[in-house]
């Protein structure tokens, strides 16, 4: 349909424009790579298409259509494309809330404790398919407030809330479910930029001592080990998917010597950095007999 009185819309400022909107399409051919680093959280709904996905500790997943996909903020993904995909991005700005008798706090009291440790998907049912196809038509109308694209994204998890069960969502919402999820979000969103716990304590606004309390409370772990943790996870992603050496890559990452690179990762992953590339080299060796 046509979008009446476009000039007011293109005009207002709150009209999204350029990147990093709230709602994105994004169609790939097959043979191509998509690598992204996230600022925002993103709930992708894969239209059509099949590829493969390597994000966090998850290398080469098999994703195919009909799959909706959660990544936390500051995630980095990359995606191998086999055939040509379609895909829709949902961009959440602050913390999600389900429903107001629903929040991620509460999923995480009920289930918490049996949230697992994959990486979960939902499938597209009859209504989110219909809701995706008139949030898609709406926005190529040109029909881009944010006002429009914060209702819609309060609908979405209205429907999310509606139509799949809690151990569903719990499952889905794994990487950000936890006792404050404010401060979880604060904290995903913001560790990339930081090069140490105390720059992410000063973020938070609290004292050491309660950033320190407050971070064990929500995460059970301590802030240095969880960025330790976070570090390790995209270094695991540059090992089997970047061309960087070895040396280019401990450079990368801070280390003062490929040494201390390799030990590092004896002790996150229980081998040394040639010997994950060369499983991953061999796995593709093998893949092409």
């Amino acid at each position: 349909m046509e979008l009446l009185y476009p000039k007011e819309h293109f005009s207002c400022y709150n009209y999204e424009k350029g990147q990093n909107a709230r709602l994105e399409i994004l169609k790939r051919e097959a043979g191509t790579k998509i690598i992204r680093d996230l600022v925002d959280t993103e709930i992708v709904f894969v239209i059509d298409g099949h590829f493969t996905l390597s994000y966090s500790k998850f290398i080469d997943m098999d994703i195919t259509k009909g799959k909706i996909l959660f990544f936390p903020p500051g995630s980095h993904v990359e995606a191998n494309v086999l055939e040509d995909t379609h895909i829709i991005i949902c961009r959440v700005r602050g913390v999600v809330q389900l429903c107001e008798c629903l929040n991620l706090e509460q999923l995480h009291r009920e289930y918490g404790s049996k949230k697992g440790n994959g990486f979960h998907m939902l499938d597209i049912n009859e209504r989110i398919y219909s809701y995706i196809e008139h949030f898609v038509d709406c926005v190529n109308d040109g029909l881009k407030c944010s006002y429009y694209f914060g209702t819609k994204m309060k609908e979405l998890f209205f429907l999310l809330r509606a139509y799949y069960t809690k151990e569903e969502l719990a499952a889905f919402f794994a990487p950000i479910l936890g006792k404050d999820s404010q401060f979880m979000n604060l904290m995903y969103q913001n560790y990339r930029n930081v090069k140490s716990v105390q720059e992410l304590a000063n973020l938070s606004m609290y004292s050491p001592s309660g950033f320190k309390k407050q971070f064990g409370r929500v995460f059970g772990t301590s802030a240095s080990e969880w960025l330790s943790d976070q570090k390790a996870a995209l270094i695991f992603q540059d090992l089997n998917n970047s061309p960087l050496s070895i040396k280019e890559l401990a450079d990368k990452y801070g280390f003062s010597s490929v040494s201390a690179f390799s030990n590092f990762c004896l002790a996150k992953f229980g081998k040394p950095p040639g010997k994950i590339r060369q499983k991953t080299t061999d796995k593709e060796e093998n893949s092409e007999k």
